[in-house]
């Protein structure tokens, strides 16, 4: 009798391996076999979920984007958004490694590129959301330049995390996030 695989859940085993294989050593070596071996599936099993290593990374970094993203819109305040921005725990590590590592290869990778785009256009409307709130009278241009601010803060804020993670820890991040946003409003945007 045969086995049923379900699908979904087949297709989220390989997109862990992938992570695993990303956080561990990098983009270079997300292949079909590599990710096989680390999912501990025969090669057909993945080609029957992925035509081509470009199909399977695409996928795979949509995955965590949509992963990232759902955290980021789950909070209400804007503090603990841009904290799901940080690598404050394992899962959040490990995904920040993988998402930093499909961004900075769509720079050069076309097939990487339209989602880098739609992820950071996701979030930056989550924290645009927030920002408005925060300053309901401010003009779009401004909206738009606060919110690019405390991205472009958190996002080199979670790099450095990522690299000097012994001294740089969650309390540090946490401070330095609160720090950013009690600047809200009083930047000068020019």
């Amino acid at each position: 009798m045969p086995r049923f695989v379900d699908a979904a859940a087949r297709r989220r085993e390989i997109v862990e391996a992938v992570k695993r294989i990303v956080a561990a050593d990098g983009l270079a070596r997300v292949s079909l076999r590599e990710v096989a071996a680390e999912a501990g599936l025969a090669v057909g099993s993945v080609r029957h979920y992925f035509d081509t290593a470009e199909e399977l990374r695409v996928h795979a970094f949509e995955v965590v984007a949509e992963d990232v993203a759902r955290r980021v819109e789950a909070q209400d305040d804007l503090v603990a958004q841009l904290c799901q921005l940080l690598p404050l725990d394992e899962a959040r590590a490990v995904d920040l490694c993988v998402l930093t590592a499909f961004r900075l290869a769509a720079r050069t990778d076309p097939a990487l590129l339209p989602v880098a785009d739609a992820a950071h256009a996701r979030v930056a409307a989550v924290v645009g959301r927030s920002v408005r709130a925060a300053l309901p009278d401010v003009e779009a241009h401004g909206l738009v330049a606060e919110a690019e601010r405390l991205l472009a803060t958190v996002e080199g804020l979670a790099l450095h995390a990522l690299v000097h993670g012994r001294w740089l820890d969650a309390e540090l991040c946490l401070a330095v996030v609160a720090a950013q946003a009690a600047t809200l409003g009083r930047v000068p945007i020019t």
